[in-house]
């Protein structure tokens, strides 16, 4: 029984948000000037915050030299909320003005899908994380479109053409409800805990039961 009263207290204060470390790809490029953002916490320039509600986000700078040593900036994207996210909507000065120097260009380990979806040099296609596309309304705005979607807990990078800044905005779109990652859903930790309540009550009366006899 005192097993699983331990079991049910740490089931109820399992974290729903994702952990901290690494999001984007260690290890700087090939290019001229080879750069390795952020490479003691998250490895990004840029890290934009999905909150507990999934409705909206935040934007830090966690280190300000653009990767490519010019004006590129690697992003990452933390989802904290219980839904699985599946657009941004994103403005800022010229952040879809690529020109020719994404992530792909530069070869970051870890970001080998570029040889299969997405050729060095092939706007804006070098940019594109390993799960994200994007669909461009102007220079400074657009939509980045993740499949499959961000799962409750998980992170994920992709690439912008202007230098780290906190004045990128955005809005949370496309989400659906779900967790496709296998992180339970806060009802479902619910169903979990009454039924460990319920073994447990049943193996108390059992050994009480035992004890008269």
């Amino acid at each position: 029984m005192k097993y699983l009263m331990i079991g049910a207290v740490l089931l109820s204060i399992a974290p729903f948000a994702a952990s901290a470390g690494t999001i984007c790809p260690g290890g700087g490029g090939t290019g001229a000037t080879p750069y390795l953002p952020d490479s003691a916490a998250t490895g990004c320039n840029t890290v934009i915050t999905i909150d507990a509600t999934g409705t909206s986000l935040t934007v830090a700078v966690n280190d300000s030299n653009p990767y490519d040593g010019s004006e590129d900036t690697l992003v990452g994207v933390v989802n904290n909320s219980s839904n699985t996210i599946s657009q941004l909507s994103l403005s800022g000065g010229n952040i879809f003005g690529f020109d020719n120097d994404g992530i792909c260009t530069f070869a970051f380990a870890g970001n080998s899908y570029c040889s299969s979806s997405a050729a060095a040099g092939a706007d804006p296609q070098d940019y594109q994380g390993p799960t994200s596309t994007f669909t461009i309304t102007d220079a400074s705005s657009g939509f980045v479109n993740f499949s499959p979607g961000i799962a409750p807990g998980s992170s994920t990078y992709f690439s912008l053409e202007e230098p780290p800044t906190a004045s990128i905005t955005g809005s949370v779109t496309g989400s659906t409800p779900g967790s496709p990652s296998g992180v339970p859903e806060p009802d479902t930790v619910v169903l979990m805990l009454s039924g460990l309540s319920a073994v447990a009550l049943g193996a108390w009366r059992k050994k009480g039961m035992a004890a008269v006899d």
